[in-house]
């Protein structure tokens, strides 16, 4: 596999592990800094989609082809599943959690120390892969 494909995937797998769901959570009671202070429920089932994914990826994780017209990994998306895909590039780790901490946003291919920091924030949740029946593929 090309570099470019590896990255396509390992973006998606991010995506996928790090995602905001609308899950309920609970608070903890734990004040550990490597304990989560909430309990995030995933999904159960699939609800109707809202016709448009905002994510904050780095650079050049989410092409659309605006960079180079042969990567457009965004174009195929939309096209085959209708939904459009709105990339905020994210600069910085620290960038990337503030802007999930605003809620605006549905998924994010953020680094480890990032993901760990949303995480034990309560500002994710997790994903139910049963319901993506393509996850095997990833």
């Amino acid at each position: 596999m090309t570099s470019t494909v590896l990255r396509g995937l390992a973006v998606v797998a991010t995506m996928g592990l790090v995602a905001v769901g609308c899950g309920s959570s609970s608070t903890s009671t734990s004040s550990s800094d490597t304990q989560a202070k909430t309990t995030a429920t995933a999904q159960a089932s699939i609800g109707a989609g809202e016709g448009q994914l905002d994510i904050i990826a780095w650079a050049g994780y989410a092409e659309s082809g605006a960079n180079d017209p042969a990567v457009n990994w965004v174009g195929k998306f939309e096209t085959d599943s209708g939904c459009k895909v709105n990339v905020k590039v994210g600069n910085t780790s620290d960038e990337m959690v503030q802007l999930m901490q605003t809620g605006q946003y549905d998924g994010v291919s953020a680094s480890g120390d990032a993901s760990n920091r949303l995480i034990v924030a309560g500002d994710v949740s997790p994903v139910n892969t049963d319901l993506l029946t393509n996850y095997p593929d990833v």
